[in-house]
């Protein structure tokens, strides 16, 4: 992609180039990726507008994963016919400043980090916090950076399907045989068309009496006071520009690798991916870039100004046109990228941060963004993780100031964060990443192939100019494309408590 908004243009190359590679007969990673979601940790990074490459991470053989104030480093070991794995706890220790060493002797890591983890880093603690018994319970945990033995890349333009194997996994033999399986029996059954989630709300597929049901932990008039308290803070010169957000607990029959493939159908993402990690999964539809690095040169890509597609050819064009007339959008879109500015400043080499895109529009399927642009050099590419320390939590998905914005984050929001706005994505040993925002996301909690309970999160930016009605509405537009692939019925009437089922109100 570089720089174009679809991720792995340029092969993430870190990740085992310099081992044997295997051509395998080609099908879509999504048309396979059900073969191999059997309940260990995988990760699919997912090109899902346009993009050329995606990778699918499979048989992991080291993690770490951070929990609050402390890492747990995990080694994979065979006991008899079981993978087990064993794992010591470094107190006081950031998987990021790890990374740096470990990165020396692995070829890369794909995994993630939430937007607690960056939280923690900038030293701002939260009220949800329940000290460190509670933090070692954290599903998912705050970070996880996996070492994947096997990495399958798509490359849609050649339609082709390579293997990288580092056989570093004690049954590295065994999982490579496993994988050439799947895909002689996918050539086999006679195609590699890319797979769906099934069916949707008023389908034959779907009853009412199936359907998912969410419950929010605001309604308008108790968002539109927080957003008016934020404002307050803002006459007093306190903060420009605060990224506010509110949670959703769904219940649906869907479960999340069957979220995924609907949200790819549906709404189709440049950083679309799907994360297993055993007994929680992530799946995000995220339109963001967080960070993109590749021989030290660094491309960050903020969003700030969202409208919905119009109904009709004339409503999508008046609603294109609003925002890219919008002052208030444009102003919080300029600070935030000075922020971001700023930011990558802390780290790059002097006199190269430079902004060379402001406030383009960008399409989506069911929303328009304002997109900016902000590139800089890296001293040295092996500074990366240092980098990501700096710039984590994103400049987009805070505000600013920023420490002073997250204070305010923690106030007045409801519910903690978790994994929504965190990042997530690859990093490589040559200093490479590709990092989207996790916006659009949601998280769920148990078994990938049971449904449940899922948690997803959505917001926007405040600034003083902001109407509380339209950002309520705001918030809640970018949530019902994921509501939707959770059967949920965004217009079922049925009202409890003011907080569940419709948000037209």
């Amino acid at each position: 992609m570089m720089g174009s908004g679809s991720p792995f243009e340029g092969m993430p190359g870190g990740i085992g180039e310099q081992n044997g590679m295997i051509r395998l007969p080609y099908h879509p990673l999504t048309s396979l990726i059900r073969h191999f979601d059997n309940g260990q940790a995988l990760a699919l990074l997912h090109s899902g507008r346009g993009g050329r490459y995606s990778v699918l991470g499979l048989h992991a053989y080291h993690r770490l994963m951070q929990y609050g104030d402390d890492v747990m480093e995990g080694t994979l070991a065979v006991c008899g016919d079981d993978d087990v794995w064993r794992d010591r706890l470094l107190p006081g220790q950031d998987a990021l400043m790890l990374l740096h060493d470990r990165l020396r002797d692995e070829p890369g890591v794909l995994g993630f980090m939430s937007y607690d983890d960056g939280r923690r880093r900038e030293g701002v603690r939260s009220r949800f916090d329940g000290g460190p018994q509670a933090a070692e319970r954290k599903t998912p945990p705050d970070a996880a950076w996996w070492s994947f033995d096997d990495i399958l890349i798509e490359d849609r333009q050649r339609r082709s399907l390579t293997l990288l194997s580092h056989h570093r996994h004690p049954n590295s033999a065994r999982n490579i045989a496993a994988i050439r399986s799947v895909c002689q029996s996918a050539t086999a059954g006679g195609g590699c068309r890319e797979a769906t989630g099934g069916g949707y709300p008023d389908s034959p597929h779907t009853s009412a009496s199936h359907r998912g049901a969410w419950r929010c932990d605001h309604d308008r008039a108790s968002y539109c006071e927080a957003v008016e308290r934020l404002k307050s803070h803002m006459h007093d010169g306190e903060a420009y520009v605060v990224n506010y957000s509110l949670r959703l607990d769904v219940t649906s029959p869907v479960t999340p690798l069957d979220m995924f493939l609907r949200l790819n159908d549906d709404n189709p993402a440049p950083f679309s991916a799907y994360v297993n990690g055993g007994g929680w999964q992530i799946v995000s539809s995220s339109p963001e870039r967080f960070l993109e690095c590749r021989s030290g040169h660094v491309v960050t890509r903020p969003i700030k100004g969202t409208r919905p597609r119009g109904l009709t050819v004339q409503e999508d064009a008046a609603n294109r046109a609003a925002l890219e007339q919008s002052g208030k959008d444009h102003d919080e879109l300029l600070m935030v990228t000075d922020l971001e500015r700023n930011d990558l400043s802390r780290a790059a080499t002097p006199g190269t941060v430079q902004v060379t895109g402001f406030a383009e529009l960008e399409t989506h399927p069911h929303v328009f963004h304002l997109v900016s642009t902000v590139e800089a050099e890296l001293p040295d590419a092996r500074d990366l993780p240092e980098l990501l320390a700096v710039m984590s939590p994103g400049g987009s998905i805070t505000g600013a100031p920023k420490r002073r914005v997250m204070q305010l984050i923690d106030r007045y929001e409801r519910s903690p964060r978790g994994v929504y706005t965190g990042s997530l994505g690859y990093i490589t040993a040559d200093g490479g990443c590709d990092l989207s925002i996790l916006i659009r996301c949601a998280t769920h909690v148990g078994r990938c192939d049971k449904a449940g309970l899922y948690r997803i999160g959505a917001g926007g930016g405040i600034t003083i100019e902001s109407d509380p009605d339209a950002e309520y509405d705001e918030a809640m537009q970018k949530a019902q494309a994921l509501l939707d692939a959770l059967d949920c019925d965004v217009s079922d009437s049925d009202v409890h408590d003011g907080r569940q089922g419709q948000w037209h109100d």
